[in-house]
């Protein structure tokens, strides 16, 4: 193989590797695309469990695959009311008070909150800031 045959190869991996990684994550946060899992009968019954505010019935939805998604780390039996209302704010265009909703529980548009807690991207990058303060004090940066 000559050289333009692999570089051509590899940039067709790396678009091939972007354009899922957009489609994947496209849903998350976004009232008007619909996960890799949903299906018209599935989708039916979580909007039911929204309107009614049955967190189980919605529980029980969201770990029926035998997957724990995140977003049970973060809504309980007593916040799901919320949640809910976050939901319909966002169907409904109602972007603004969706997003509120969502700061409020921390979800902050599936980032999770930005106080240490470890939820989301935080805890890491805590970690690395922690660290990096402790190696300045010893004066090694």
């Amino acid at each position: 193989m000559n050289k333009t045959t692999i570089f051509g190869l590899l940039a067709l991996i790396i678009i091939g590797m972007l354009a899922t990684a957009g489609l994947v994550s496209a849903y998350r946060g976004d009232y008007l695309v619909k996960g890799p899992e949903c299906n018209e009968q599935r989708h039916d019954a979580i909007e039911s469990a929204f309107q009614s505010k049955d967190y189980g019935a919605w529980k029980q939805l969201m770990t029926e695959t035998g997957r724990n998604p995140r977003v049970l780390d973060m809504i309980n039996e007593d916040n799901f009311a919320v949640f809910a209302e976050a939901h319909e704010a966002g169907k409904s265009g109602d972007y603004e008070t969706a997003a509120a909703l969502r700061a409020e529980l921390g979800l902050n548009n599936g980032n999770g909150p930005r106080d240490g807690t470890g939820h989301g991207k935080t805890e890491g990058k805590q970690q690395g800031m922690q660290h990096n303060r402790q190696e300045s004090r010893k004066g090694r940066i």
